[in-house]
């Protein structure tokens, strides 16, 4: 069975600590995908997604490798990153996407070019 091409609620849920599922059912919602619809998503449609589910992301300032920017991220803050046309969860270190819950290694050069973490985290 191939992975579907769900980086972005993949990413949301683990962030936010909420079923795949749902975080699906709710982007599938807003943005009037169908049956067909395989998880392909863009960040806007995170954003509004994790603000219906009640999920209060804050902008962070974005730039450098992903594995610098692991390092760097404050401890204990949990992160919804894009690394090119990719997302991925960033918690406690461990970069979890749809592939596996500790992908660091693998995309630890690709340049992350949007990170939010959870307000009151």
């Amino acid at each position: 069975m191939a992975v579907r091409s769900n980086c972005g609620p993949h990413a949301l849920a683990a962030v936010a600590g909420l079923p795949v599922e749902d975080v699906e059912r709710q982007y599938a919602t807003i943005h009037g995908k169908g049956p067909r619809w395989r998880g392909k998503s863009r960040i806007r449609g995170l954003r509004r997604t994790a603000y219906a589910l009640g999920v209060d992301l804050k902008r962070e300032d974005a730039g450098g490798t992903l594995k610098r920017w692991v390092a760097e991220a404050i401890p204990g803050r949990r992160y919804l990153i894009r690394v090119g046309g990719h997302f991925v969860a960033v918690i406690s270190g461990k970069v979890i996407d749809q592939h596996g819950n500790d992908r660091l290694e693998e995309l630890a050069r690709t340049r992350v070019t949007h990170a939010y973490f959870i307000q009151g985290d």
